[in-house]
């Protein structure tokens, strides 16, 4: 016989186990239960791969977008401070991106004013092509004597 601290055996009452499920069948998952998480954990899973995925695109899309339009800029910035006054169409092909350079007399009704020393406003267009039938025009107008 057991007892406790005091040496009684009344103080140490014997543990009895309760069946929890009187019909013995045992405690935990079952199979239905298991296959029913499994489903609600793939389709998380692939919700959360398919937002990974829609991100890296995304952010594919605006990286190309950004030097697209570096490079236009800095097209467009060549021609404006290099031009010597001639007009002149360029094309190329620069990191994957097709551009052009277009320096033509300005057509506006507005533009068509007589100077002094037949200064002309010309429209210098830049066309970069991002390769998904998309492109990026840059558009300005430069002052200059009109020597071709």
């Amino acid at each position: 016989m057991r007892s406790a601290s005091i040496g009684s055996p009344a103080e140490c009452p014997r543990l009895q186990y309760i069946d929890a499920q009187p019909n013995g069948s045992s405690s935990g998952f079952t199979l239905f239960e298991t296959l029913t998480a499994m489903l609600v954990l793939s389709i998380a899973l692939v919700s959360l791969f398919e937002a990974h995925s829609r991100a890296l695109r995304t952010s594919r899309i605006a990286t190309n977008y950004a030097q697209a339009r570096i490079l236009g800029e800095s097209l467009l910035a060549k021609a404006v401070s290099g031009w010597n006054g001639k007009l002149r169409s360029e094309k190329g092909v620069s990191n994957g991106f097709a551009w052009s350079v277009e320096i033509a007399p300005e057509t506006a009704s507005w533009a068509k004013i007589e100077t002094k020393n037949n200064w002309r406003l010309r429209h210098v267009r830049v066309r970069v092509g991002l390769g998904d039938g998309r492109e990026i025009k840059l558009d300005t107008l430069k002052l200059g004597r009109s020597n071709g």
